[in-house]
């Protein structure tokens, strides 16, 4: 009889390849979409932030959401290396099927997600940073930056203000300077990274429709030498083109709010990771003074 652990380490590698199935699609679109005609960017864009009606409509409907016509999605099929549609539809459907399971196997429908399945939704949102598909790199990488800057600023206004303000309260525990940028503070002349540098970093949070405060507060900050952390949803994000690693995630977009929980979860995760390797080097300095002050 098979163990318990080797059917999830099965089914969490049957997933690890259906989202990297998925996620080629994904690179294709980005990294030819400078150099796609007009029409194909609008195509290309509703494809990357709608991936659900990749997965369910055809592509007719499909074309008229994004509004171009049935040709233009066909070119854009062909152009990334596809000879269907439905062989791109295909990746779509395994990995969106993924993405609606709870951990528990729990479905929840593409289309429309009712009370009952708010709680399994939200929860499948955390659960996917850390079951191995999404964490590894951005996330170490970013806790090494934030760990090694000697001033931390945390940006994020409308709805992520609230993430900011978690990530810089779990910071403020364990890091000795930290500063939260809110709007007012945004708005000053100079405002809260007026004595910033090079060896600081900023943690800029923001999801469409993107703060454009934010974009600005991060522009000022990489005019600054500001090493930029970004947590956002899409690679076409005006936050990934100024940072020096971003963190993606996938907001819920089926309900009546847009839900911090992706963020949050993200944010928390990074924070305790950069307390990991802050601890790591309190402990090494703390090994190596001892036999010095024996």
């Amino acid at each position: 009889m098979r163990s318990s652990t080797a059917e999830k380490y099965e089914f969490r590698h049957s997933l690890q390849q259906k989202e990297k199935a998925f996620r080629e699609v994904e690179d294709l679109l980005i990294d030819q979409f400078e150099t796609l005609p007009r029409q194909l960017k609008i195509a290309a864009n509703y494809i990357l932030n709608e991936p659900t009606e990749v997965a369910w409509c055809s592509m007719r409907e499909l074309a008229r959401r994004a509004g171009v016509s049935h040709s233009t999605m066909m070119r854009l099929v062909h152009w990334i290396g596809f000879d269907k549609y439905e062989e791109v539809q295909s990746r779509y459907q395994t990995a969106i099927d993924r993405v609606g399971k709870s951990v528990d196997g729990a479905v929840q429908s593409g289309a429309q997600v009712d009370i009952d399945g708010f709680n399994a939704l939200f929860s499948a949102q955390a659960t996917r940073l850390t079951e191995g598909l999404e964490l590894p790199k951005p996330f170490a990488e970013a806790a090494r930056i934030l760990a090694e800057a000697p001033q931390v600023y945390c940006l994020g206004l409308r709805s992520q203000y609230a993430v900011a303000h978690q990530f810089n309260y779990a910071l403020s525990h364990f890091h000795n300077s930290t500063v939260l940028i809110d709007r007012e503070i945004g708005l000053k002349t100079g405002g809260a990274l007026e004595d910033s540098g090079p060896a600081d970093a900023l943690l800029a949070i923001s999801t469409a429709p993107y703060a454009r405060l934010t974009v600005e507060i991060a522009r000022e900050a990489a005019s600054h030498g500001v090493t930029i952390v970004a947590i956002t949803d899409d690679r076409l994000s005006p936050l990934v083109r100024l940072a020096r690693v971003s963190i993606l995630v996938r907001p819920v977009k089926r309900f009546y709010f847009q839900s911090i929980t992706p963020t949050l979860a993200a944010a928390e995760i990074l924070a305790g990771l950069v307390a990991q390797r802050l601890n790591a080097r309190a402990r090494g300095s703390a090994e190596l003074a001892g036999p010095l002050g024996g």
